[in-house]
């Protein structure tokens, strides 16, 4: 399986996203586990993403 992406338009199966940090955050985070024969769904891209934000924002504001 490969992953729908669009780097143009920071893209994964469809789910967009406003950074490009967290596009790349995400998306290595789903190839590294996709090496272990995990095959994402749409819903997987979003709770990552809702995840790799929430750390972010923690990171900044302490």
């Amino acid at each position: 399986m490969s992953l729908n992406i669009d780097k143009s338009n920071l893209t994964i199966m469809g789910v967009q996203f406003d950074s490009q940090k967290d596009f790349k955050d995400v998306w290595y985070a789903l190839s590294t586990n996709m090496i272990e024969g995990w095959e994402p769904e749409k819903h997987d891209v979003e709770e990552m993403k809702q995840y790799i934000i929430r750390k972010t924002k923690e990171q900044l504001h302490g």
